[in-house]
């Protein structure tokens, strides 16, 4: 498995939401000022401040729902890091056929082993039986 770096790593939940209030108490902000600003204005112009500061609210919604991270990463429960367009299945699905394909090639092994000493004890046993008529034939 690769090493992830700790600068690969998102931020912290208490970092994102630090960083997202700022977003959005930044946006408010200027909300503020547009009101200011159409107040003082008081004429025509004064439409397009109160036009932005009715928008605001549901920018800085959007913006600080939006969080920092980067959309090329996906944190998975493990917290494991990975990179979009590797397939979590596939990889899994690999790694069940590597493991069915090692307990098949020990199966294999154990049965050439298991037939190796079968086949060992066999030729024991004929050669024992030799020796027994042998030595019968001998004495006879």
């Amino acid at each position: 498995m690769k090493t992830k770096s700790i600068t690969t790593l998102p931020a912290s939940p208490t970092q994102d939401r630090q960083y997202r209030l700022k977003r959005y108490v930044f946006t408010m902000s200027v909300r503020v000022a547009c009101f200011i600003g159409a107040v003082l204005l008081h004429n025509v112009w004064s439409v397009v401040p109160l036009v932005l500061a009715g928008v605001i609210p549901w920018v800085a919604v959007v913006v600080a729902n939006a969080g920092n991270r980067r959309g090329s990463d996906l944190v998975e429960p493990g917290g494991q890091l990975m990179r979009y367009g590797s397939d979590p299945v596939v990889d899994r699905e690999q790694q069940e056929q590597e493991r069915e394909q090692r307990y098949r090639d020990d199966q294999r092994r154990r049965s050439e082993q298991a037939h190796a000493e079968a086949e060992a004890a066999e030729r024991d046993r004929v050669a024992r039986a030799g020796a027994r008529r042998a030595a019968r034939a001998g004495h006879h």
